[in-house]
């Protein structure tokens, strides 16, 4: 599947026209480039075609966590930052790829040429970002590390189909993304591997039963 079948399934037979009248704009993009920020207009949007891409921020104490995690058919907005007002919060690429950026005002005003994208983007505020961010909130919630792991693995393994799973990101991203030190996180899944919890080659990843 190529990138722009993403862009065709979300917009339909008008994802041409749309890309035509500048409503729609295809890029490319490199890893660790920034898509969006909290200073873009508040009607940016982007989907995601390719690649992969964090909704990051920076705390008090110059620390990365991360936020959210788009796969290719995920939208990302200006308009859902935490904090629209903080300069902090930003998208960025976690690899290479393409993303198509959306004037969601122009799109409004397109009328029955941009309804099937329009409902597009309702229904993944709707649902999919929604379904992400409450799985997010689980995670966290969990009181150990062993527990968060667990759940995200658990998370990544229904996502992809069953128990063995490829992490969609690094390590160090995965102790952003739990909100916890490296290193703890590290220690702790030597003992999972050791008590027969989980297998680990590289990102490949098998949750033992």
């Amino acid at each position: 599947m190529n990138a722009y079948s993403e862009l065709e399934k979300a917009a339909g037979k008008d994802a041409a026209a749309l890309v035509r009248a500048g409503i729609v704009t295809v890029r490319s993009f490199e890893k660790r480039q920034v898509l969006l920020r909290a200073e873009d207009d508040e009607n940016a949007a982007g989907i995601l075609l390719s690649g992969g891409a964090f909704l990051e921020n920076i705390n008090m104490e110059d620390q990365r966590r991360i936020i959210d995690c788009y796969e290719p058919g995920d939208v990302f907005r200006r308009g859902c930052f935490p904090d629209a007002e903080s300069h902090l919060y930003y998208v960025i690429a976690r690899n290479r790829g393409q993303v198509a950026c959306v004037d969601e005002k122009r799109l409004k005003a397109a009328g029955q040429q941009g309804k099937r994208l329009r409902m597009f983007l309702q229904e993944d505020l709707r649902l999919r970002a929604r379904r992400r961010a409450l799985i997010h909130v689980e995670i966290l919630s969990q009181r150990s590390i062993r527990q968060k792991l667990l759940i995200c693995f658990e998370y990544l393994g229904r996502q992809q189909g069953g128990d063995t799973f490829t992490m969609p990101f690094s390590l160090t991203d995965c102790a952003d993304y739990l909100a916890v030190d490296r290193s703890a996180m590290m220690r702790e899944l030597k003992k999972m591997k050791e008590e027969g919890l989980v297998e680990m080659k590289a990102r490949k990843v098998r949750l033992c039963r």
